[in-house]
């Protein structure tokens, strides 16, 4: 099991190509950094998060990485949320 702080990315589908720029910056930034593609939606482009927890907290300068990096009204970034990765299923199954 591994602690982490999670969020979700939306951004429209005709600005992927810079979102995955800037994702791949984060990245460097933070080589932990997990990013998982979601389903479009609507148009849009979702990504998910996830910033293990090591003692301390690995995305607490992410957002504001983020908002100086980004100036785009219509991308969101929605977190923190806490949460558990990698629950061992139960051997009695």
């Amino acid at each position: 099991m591994q602690e982490e702080y999670n969020y979700n990315l939306t951004v429209p589908a005709a600005d992927l190509e810079g979102a995955l720029e800037l994702l791949e910056q984060a990245k460097k930034r933070t080589p932990q950094l997990r990013v998982s593609r979601k389903p479009d939606r609507n148009g849009y482009a979702r990504f998910y998060l996830s910033f293990p927890f090591k003692g301390s907290r690995t995305d607490i300068k992410f957002t504001e990485w983020f908002e100086r990096q980004n100036n785009v009204d219509d991308w969101e970034l929605f977190g923190p949320n806490y949460g558990v990765w990698g629950i061992a299923p139960s051997s009695n199954v």
